[in-house]
């Protein structure tokens, strides 16, 4: 694992520096160790004007410093390059706020330095029909980009789940200074199913059987994502139980499908009359049983 790097000591700053004195460091290491200052040790002058410019990425950014006071790491994209002296100098999505160090080096090389600035991501959340995001589907949106309406279609992946993240390259904001423009992430929000639930690839439905065809078994219909099935309710089935289709679950992007478990709710008749009461005291002579036994 790298080294971690003390940015305060790079900045020459102690840990409760006010984000002015973060500025003012900057500043003046920054016009120091320009590399274009440095052509007998250019190398050298870039590593430390990049390291320079990596701990001002995280000190006057406050989450970022607040992530690293806490310890923990943060990462950067890119890295500054330079084309030539005084001149041509650009950063490249590298994460820091571009604003100060223009007016740096307007002051210091006494004319206005045009950053290259890659555009900001954008995000744009989408509502799912449930068995859209289980069997996959693709999207029409409509964006608003540089003051126009652009129409874009999205492939939405099956198997996908409320919160995650599509990325569609190069539809973000656009950039600055001939910089490149951001990416568009949709954010699927899935709506809820009435009676199919999902927890990962498996499909779960709570399906209501009679006294009789849990008692007796039976051949029931039960709904499937991929439509209705039939299946072999046991003899002596319970409430609570679950049953298995293999196969009928969510198929992801890996080309594997989960499986469906129908779980069983045994019903009583809503009304029972004289003879069904005497017909159930005889069974309850005839098999006598305690469900309770041994459980407390």
């Amino acid at each position: 694992m790298a080294e971690r790097k003390d940015y305060y000591s790079i900045l020459g700053v102690s840990k409760d520096a006010t984000e002015e004195e973060i500025k003012r460091a900057y500043r003046e290491l920054a016009k120091k160790w320009h590399p274009d200052l440095h052509p007998e040790n250019r190398k050298e002058a870039e590593a430390k004007f990049k390291e320079i410019n990596e701990a001002y990425a995280v000190l006057s950014d406050p989450e970022k410093r607040k992530q690293y006071d806490m310890g923990q790491q943060v990462f950067f994209e890119g890295e500054p390059s330079w084309a030539g002296p005084f001149g041509g100098f650009h950063f490249e999505g590298f994460g820091v706020n571009l604003g100060g160090i223009e007016d740096i080096f307007t002051e210091f090389f006494g004319r206005k330095v045009h950053a290259k600035r890659r555009g900001a991501d954008l995000e744009y959340p989408v509502e799912l029909d449930f068995l859209q995001a289980v069997k996959g589907t693709e999207l029409e949106i409509k964006l608003r980009r540089d003051g126009s309406t652009e129409r874009i279609r999205v492939k939405i992946p099956p198997g996908i789940e409320s919160g995650a993240r599509i990325r569609v390259r190069g539809k973000g904001a656009p950039g600055t200074g001939g910089g490149p423009s951001g990416d568009l992430y949709i954010i699927p929000i899935v709506r809820e199913h009435p009676y199919f639930k999902r927890e990962g690839r498996d499909i779960y439905i709570e399906v209501p059987v009679t006294v009789t065809e849990a008692a007796l078994g039976a051949i029931i219909e039960v709904p499937t994502i991929d439509g209705r099935t039939k299946i072999k309710i046991p003899q002596g089935t319970q409430t609570g139980q679950k049953l298995r289709i293999r196969g009928k679950g969510v198929k992801m992007p890996d080309g594997t499908r989960g499986d469906e478990y129908v779980l069983i709710k045994v019903v009583l008749p809503p009304k029972i009359d004289e003879r069904g009461k005497k017909l159930l005291e005889e069974l309850g002579r005839i098999n006598p049983y305690d469900p309770r036994k041994n459980l407390w």
